[in-house]
């Protein structure tokens, strides 16, 4: 026989192996093709591990990484070959884990989003135990981040990745206490985020004392601008560096060397950034990104907060205007501060009543809410006081041309004029109790309420 026919028949037998039943198994690997990994496939799909739509009888890249998955969930050398020990565990595994989707919700939802939110995807407020967009658009960005098939859902293999991702970030954070990084928490954070902000990076409302991805996107922007590797994680140059620059910053200058606040159309940086971010919470500023650049939308949307917080309608950001868009200081006598409202927290109060169930006539968690019961009950825990009917809230609201997180949708129901009313929380999405569902999130493109939309209104 000829070497080149010894060499196909040789290469020919290696791809047409047959697997050993009864859990032997010689050494399974990419490249090779038999029924017998078809069979494997489709019992990596059945336990949770295989994603592709078919099982094809080819061991490749998918079927090599489920086998990763599966040997990572199972404590096995992760060597994505499948052995006699690796096949035994998979035709004895029974996944522990359900699969998690939109609309669950549970202890099981819970451990999700606070894993999740160590590693720094999860960042709603609350802790809610329910499966919503928010906590489908987190899935997604972790199953995106770590080679998994990107659907939104919770599956086996996204929840036993996760938990050891998550044991991971714990194990680091407490192993190496001089670098801060996502996950991290606790008083080194908050005055990590304290310095960035006042350095202009960090613009998020609150100091949290959590490093999620709003504290590591500062971080990484510092460290550009300041000709360090862009890491996103505090180390101890990172940390000393920032330290400095605030010391700089907070030195006291010269009387006459101190400078105002002046932005106007043309003004770009951190500074103008801060001001649309603050502009945006409080539904001036509309547009979808913030830019750093002081535009017309910009100016109109500081003439808008001016006109309300009884101040000179310039559009231009001078030292009165600045301090009472940023809060730095309290609002003249007699006069009302431009937003009663912390959104944040009125939209985390919100979340922690979904799931109560509708009442009518109920207005609070113990006896359950009917509509208006529910926005009066939430607003109040902001200091708020709402009239006790929607039709009545429509009354005294300021109309807006386009909801913004914090203001009040409402829609024409059972009867003519303003029936119902909810929460809008962003994304198109509003929180109201409705009457066959309970305290819940719906989308305002939902042919129902977008058919009977009226408007929004400010408080």
């Amino acid at each position: 026989m000829k070497s080149s026919h010894i060499v196909l028949a040789t290469a020919f037998a290696s791809a047409l192996f047959l697997a050993p039943d009864d859990g032997e198994a010689a050494e399974w690997k990419e490249g090779m093709s038999s029924p017998k990994v078809k069979e494997l496939q489709q019992l990596l799909k059945e336990k949770g591990f295989f994603s592709y739509p078919q099982a094809t009888g080819y061991f490749g890249p998918i079927t090599e990484e489920a086998v990763r998955a599966f040997q990572q969930a199972v404590h096995l050398p992760t060597t994505g070959v499948v052995d006699d020990a690796t096949y035994a565990k998979l035709r004895a595994f029974v996944p522990t884990a359900r699969p998690l989707s939109v609309g669950m919700r549970g202890d099981d939802v819970k451990v999700l989003q606070q894993q999740l939110k160590q590693l720094g995807y999860f960042q709603y407020p609350q802790i809610t135990g329910y499966f919503g967009t928010v906590t489908e658009a987190a899935v997604r960005q972790f199953q995106q981040a770590n080679g998994l098939p990107a659907t939104g859902k919770a599956d086996a293999v996204t929840i036993e990745r996760l938990r050891q991702a998550a044991s991971q970030r714990t194990t680091a954070t407490s192993s190496s206490s001089a670098t801060l990084s996502i996950g991290s928490r606790g008083s080194k954070v908050s005055e990590l985020q304290n310095n960035l902000k006042r350095l202009g990076y960090f613009t998020y409302p609150k100091i949290t004392g959590y490093y999620g991805t709003v504290t590591a996107d500062a971080v990484r922007r510092f460290q550009k601008d300041n000709g360090l590797p862009a890491t996103g994680s505090a180390d101890s140059t990172t940390l000393t560096r920032i330290a400095d620059a605030v010391k700089k910053k907070i030195a006291p200058p010269a009387e006459e060397d101190r400078s105002s606040i002046y932005l106007t159309i043309g003004a770009r940086g951190e500074e103008v950034k801060r001001v649309q971010t603050n502009l945006k919470q409080l539904g001036y500023f509309t547009y979808s990104e913030i830019t750093g650049y002081y535009g017309t939308i910009t100016a109109d949307a500081v003439r808008r907060f001016q006109k309300d917080a009884k101040l000179q309608a310039t559009g231009i950001v001078d030292d009165a205007t600045y301090e009472r868009l940023i809060g730095q200081a309290p609002a003249p006598k007699g006069q009302a501060p431009a937003s009663k409202l912390d959104v944040i927290e009125l939209i985390a109060d919100a979340a922690e009543l979904l799931g109560t169930p509708y009442v009518w006539g109920g207005e609070t968690p113990e006896a359950g809410f009917d509509c208006s019961g529910f926005l009066t009950y939430v607003f109040k825990q902001q200091g708020v006081s709402l009239p006790r009917t929607v039709a009545d809230i429509w009354s005294v609201g300021k109309p807006v041309s386009s909801p913004a997180v914090g203001d009040i949708v409402f829609f024409e129901t059972y009867k003519k004029g303003p029936s119902h009313a909810g929460i809008y929380i962003g994304n198109g999405q509003f929180v109201h109790s409705g009457a066959s569902t309970g305290v819940t999130i719906s989308r305002l493109e939902q042919s129902y309420w977008k058919q009977r939309y009226l408007g929004a209104k400010r408080y």
